[in-house]
């Protein structure tokens, strides 16, 4: 597959991810996420197509370079920084007035799309001299 073709399915992998969080505030994509992780954990991390394609790209073209690894590590963060709200979400902590401030705030409708606009030009550059 050309390089193109690997950036346009991260593309792809991205815009799902953000169409299933999309939502107005961030007690929203909570609930969105809440509503898959009560299903199971396993389809939580599955839908995060962005996180799981970057594993795929890092095992199937051999690459584990800067570009890959902050994908990595940033992915990892917001999946656990979910799951840490989720956490609030379901009762089992007990919030603070800041953590209830953040829940509450509104999200500006671009915001859900950054990682379509970022994560792929990551890949790009990841990959970038492994193709001719």
């Amino acid at each position: 597959m050309s390089l193109l073709g690997v950036v346009a399915i991260s593309i792809g992998a991205e815009l799902f991810e953000a169409a299933w969080q999309r939502a107005d505030s961030m007690r929203g994509v909570i609930e969105n996420g809440w509503r898959l992780y009560r299903r199971s954990v396993f389809l939580f991390l599955a839908m995060h197509t962005g996180y799981v394609y970057v594993l795929f790209i890092s095992l199937r073209y051999d690459v584990l370079n800067g570009p890959i690894i902050g994908m990595l590590a940033f992915k990892t963060l917001d999946i656990f920084f979910k799951l840490e709200l989720i956490g609030y979400f379901r009762g089992k902590k007990r919030a603070g007035a800041e953590v209830q401030a953040m829940l509450e705030s509104s999200i500006p409708s671009w915001y859900m799309f950054a990682g379509v606009l970022t994560y792929p030009w990551f890949v790009y550059w990841a990959l970038k001299g492994g193709f001719e």
